[in-house]
């Protein structure tokens, strides 16, 4: 038995070695093939930012303040009644354009007609009398006391005349100034009593309209007489036109810390009406031939004004110093030159020197 189990030992042994020689073979190999494959080298994949970009150039800009105004008639007159009575006709409507002293009504003037040939009656009748008495070969007649209350009659007399010739005249209702009836107020019919509160018709010219403007004080050292004032007006299509300041007020209203400015504009092409709602830019100043760029290329950041300009295909963020802002356009007073090519739209979370990928540049 003992030799037995002494031939089995080295066979056990054999077949050991032969199931783990496989394994052991297999390891080797890997571990050679993993030493000899050559490392790839990693390359970063370059991101470029997409961005909208904007070349600057040279133009002329203005400053403005902007208020709103409504126009105004510079000549418009309420026309009433100087003497009593009904009116007889009315000659004008609404809408009419009436010249300076046309008849716009008439009022009964029968009585005072009659009051008139009264007045001249008498008028003559102590004439005749003054000058009979005043004639040389009659001075004895009376003496010169008589003669001289008999001509301050007569200077009365004529006085009186007048004025009834006055109230004959005024009995027909005439246009004070020229221009449109707005308003007409009467009728015929219509009892009107003498310079009464009610007036009879309304008359606006329009041939020149002005704007009234209240401007906070700070702006009071900037305006001037004649300086331009750009009027856009809804009401036609907000078309544009050129007005001047006419009036400064000397004064700064204490409650609203506010200041008068009157404007005014020739309206002889009737474009215009009185009335109508006008938004209001005065120019302080305008600078000629200066470096212009969109305003949303400028950023404000940390109380400095930055734009990032395309440089070689890199963002390179650059402080800038502005001036005038008009209809989205800003100046550069310095920090660029002309031909820069700034970035308008993608720039809000850009880093400077970043690379970026321009998709519509102008």
């Amino acid at each position: 038995m003992k030799t037995l189990t002494t031939r089995i030992k080295p066979s056990l042994f054999a077949l050991t070695l032969a199931l783990s020689a496989p394994v052991i073979l297999s390891g080797c190999g890997e571990a050679s093939a993993s030493v000899d494959k050559p490392e790839e080298a990693k390359q970063e994949e370059v991101i470029k930012v997409p961005v909208e970009a904007q070349l600057i150039t040279r133009g002329d800009i203005a400053n403005y303040y902007s208020a709103n105004a409504i126009l105004e008639s510079v000549n418009e007159a309420d026309v009433i009644a100087k003497v009593h009575g009904l009116i007889e006709k009315v000659h004008v409507e609404e809408g009419d354009f009436v010249e300076k002293g046309q008849v716009l009504a008439e009022i009964d003037a029968t009585r005072y007609q009659l009051m008139l040939e009264q007045r001249r009656a008498e008028l003559k009748r102590v004439k005749s009398e003054f000058d009979r008495l005043s004639a040389a070969n009659n001075k004895a007649l009376v003496s010169a006391d008589q003669l001289e209350k008999l001509e301050w009659q007569y200077k009365s007399l004529e006085a009186s005349t007048n004025l009834a010739a006055l109230d004959v005249k005024e009995a027909k209702v005439v246009a004070p100034i020229s221009g449109y009836i707005s308003a007409r107020y009467v009728k015929e019919g219509n009892l009107v009593q003498q310079y009464q509160n009610k007036n009879l018709f309304h008359i606006v010219a329009q041939d020149e309209l002005q704007g009234v403007l209240h401007l906070p004080e700070g702006q009071f050292s900037k305006v001037k007489i004649g300086q331009n004032v750009n009027l856009s007006v809804p009401a036609v299509d907000n078309q544009n036109f050129v007005a001047k300041v006419e009036r400064v007020s000397p004064v700064i209203d204490a409650q609203s810390g506010t200041f008068k400015v009157v404007i005014t504009m020739d309206n002889s092409a009737q474009k215009l009406k009185a009335g109508m709602f006008a938004e209001v830019n005065i120019e302080f100043g305008i600078h000629k031939d200066t470096l212009l760029a969109p305003a949303n290329s400028v950023l404000t950041m940390d109380n400095r004004s930055i734009a990032y300009q395309i440089k070689e295909g890199k963002a390179q963020k650059t402080e800038v110093i502005i001036g005038y802002r008009q209809d989205g356009v800003v100046e550069i007073v310095s920090g660029l030159e002309d031909g820069a090519q700034l970035i308008t739209a993608g720039h809000n979370n850009l880093k400077d020197d970043a690379d970026v990928n321009v998709i519509n540049a102008i």
